[in-house]
């Protein structure tokens, strides 16, 4: 197996954990010191780990940078929302009729991390892992809105916007509307878009500095889910949103301000 492994990437690896480890900073020379590395390759790792903003150099030493750290947070957040969320998806599907679900922007798609079917024999839902497209999925609507908008044009530069049904937006400009009217509502609806017959309805979950870091929503056929049902069960998902942030984040801070 050691074979297989890229020497540069390991001695990154250990330099990353060597500076989360000294939280008062390193020297080139400490650090040179401490992983038995060539002055050289010590230089070229710095150097490459601060362009990519992992690393930051205040005066002469080293500490861990501003991105590695929002990297831990995303991870910490993730694990945190997922389990906490999980009573939560349960509880819209059952108070809704209709599955839910609960996604994270995962590499340009929405990613459904946990899923729980409607309580009804007649059902649609995706499974756990799946990714989803932005474009015509209420979840990556969501993220488009919320997270992506100053970016569509370099996001969808190279890319071309599937055209999955015939409700499928597929061009920018009207992409652009769509999300307009999201950010307005609150919330996202996939009417038809995705699949035939089907429609969706999403609403973001933020974080305690109001960053959208998941998304919860709803999917059931059209002919049980109709446009009709759309502001009641909109409010529904939004209180369910709302739900998870107090759980993860403001009981999370309320815990850290009685251990501090």
């Amino acid at each position: 197996m050691e074979r297989y492994l890229i020497p540069g990437v390991v001695h990154a690896c250990e330099l990353l954990r060597l500076l989360a480890q000294n939280g008062k900073g390193m020297t080139s020379q400490q650090i040179e010191v401490a992983l038995d590395l060539p002055r050289t390759t010590v230089f070229r790792l710095l150097r490459t780990l601060v362009s990519q903003q992992m690393l930051e150099k205040r005066n002469k030493k080293y500490f861990c940078g501003a991105d590695l750290m929002n990297v831990g947070l995303q991870i910490i957040n993730s694990d945190r929302l997922h389990q906490v969320a999980i009573p939560h998806v349960q509880r819209l599907a059952l108070t809704t009729g209709h599955t839910a679900h609960l996604a994270v922007p995962h590499h340009g798609s929405a990613l459904i991390v946990e899923v729980f079917d409607s309580p009804h024999p007649l059902k649609v839902a995706s499974r756990p892992g799946l990714r989803a497209l932005m474009h015509c999925s209420s979840t990556g609507k969501i993220f488009l809105a919320f997270l992506y908008y100053d970016n569509l044009e370099l996001l969808f530069e190279n890319k071309e916007m599937e055209k999955r049904t015939a409700n499928t937006i597929t061009n920018l400009p009207d992409l652009k509307k769509e999300l307009q009217r999201v950010m307005a509502l609150g919330y996202a609806v996939d009417d038809k878009e995705y699949h035939e017959d089907v429609r969706c309805l999403a609403a973001p979950v933020r974080d305690n500095r109001g960053i959208v870091v998941g998304a919860i929503g709803i999917t059931g056929p059209a002919t049980s889910f109709t446009k009709a049902q759309i502001p009641m069960i909109a409010a529904q998902v939004k209180a369910a949103a709302c739900d998870i942030y107090k759980d993860v984040y403001q009981q999370h801070s309320l815990s850290q301000e009685k251990t501090g």
